[in-house]
């Protein structure tokens, strides 16, 4: 979590501690989600697999279909995940908290977005790794072009 983020927590706390009620249980129901998210999103996975020529070319499709994948369901999510401001009695504490949750969201590297998208981008190095792996090992080029697709 960083410092923006702490911060911005403990306002919304403050605001819930003075406002009660259902504000305060959608601070906590933001505190909850906020938590599980962080432990979902935390950074990538300490995990090694070792690539040799008999694997290198099923993991190179592996990899880049879940960059794909995970890039296409990022794509198709990011028009829905702001959440939007209650404009009922309390909507000045309602766009606070919805815009601590959107920032927390979408805004920034450090945002779940923001995660998402570098790991992405990791995985698509990985991806253009193996595909030089593949050709230190001998492949040939229509072999690798048929795995990995064209050079972008």
């Amino acid at each position: 979590m960083t410092q923006e983020s702490a911060g911005a927590d403990a306002a919304l706390s403050a605001v819930a501690g003075a406002a009660g009620g259902a504000i305060g249980a959608a601070v906590s129901a933001f505190h909850s989600a906020s938590a599980f998210l962080d432990g979902l999103t935390s950074g990538p996975s300490s995990q090694n697999f070792h690539v040799n020529k008999d694997n290198v070319l099923k993991a190179g499709v592996i990899i880049q279909d879940q960059a794909a994948v995970l890039a296409r369901a990022l794509r198709k999510a990011e028009t829905h995940l702001d959440v939007d401001v209650n404009s009922g009695e309390s909507g000045i504490v309602s766009s606070n908290i919805a815009g601590a949750w959107n920032r927390r969201l979408t805004v920034g590297d450090d945002s779940y977005v923001g995660r998402i998208r570098l790991y992405v981008e990791s995985l698509d190095k990985l991806s253009q790794q193996l595909r030089e792996s593949a050709k230190q090992y001998g492949f040939t080029e229509e072999e690798i072009t048929t795995t990995f697709g064209p050079v972008a």
